[in-house]
């Protein structure tokens, strides 16, 4: 499962049970990330207990806070389903990161969040 534009990617391989995103992600609203949210849910779907999904945000060099908040109600929905654990990683070099990120595991204590250089 992907999703490709011209300034972002979001990807999914199955087998490493990775989505990574990269680029920048500058869409308009929370309805605009309707394909992004859509790819997620799927992902979800598809996991049973024991998985870790790892959400790789290394090559992210932008996300709106539209963006921010449609991540954030996936957390939440993979929290109140409770089969599968969510892994973050994140870039130390890029700034936004590490204090929007951290935030995940404030929504979900489970959460795993690292960042590497």
């Amino acid at each position: 499962m992907e999703i490709k534009d011209n300034d972002y990617s979001v990807v999914y391989d199955e087998g490493s049970k990775t989505v990574k995103f990269s680029g920048n992600i500058r869409l308009q609203g929370v309805s605009e990330y309707e394909p992004i949210k859509k790819l997620l849910a799927d992902v979800g779907d598809k996991l049973v207990a024991g998985d870790t999904l790892k959400m790789d945000y290394k090559d992210l060099k932008f996300l709106n806070s539209a963006g921010i908040t449609t991540l954030s109600m996936f957390v939440i929905n993979m929290r109140k389903k409770n089969t599968a654990q969510i892994s973050v990683i994140g870039s130390k070099t890029v700034a936004w990161q590490e204090k929007s990120l951290t935030n995940f595991s404030k929504i979900w204590s489970d959460i795993q969040v690292a960042f590497e250089d």
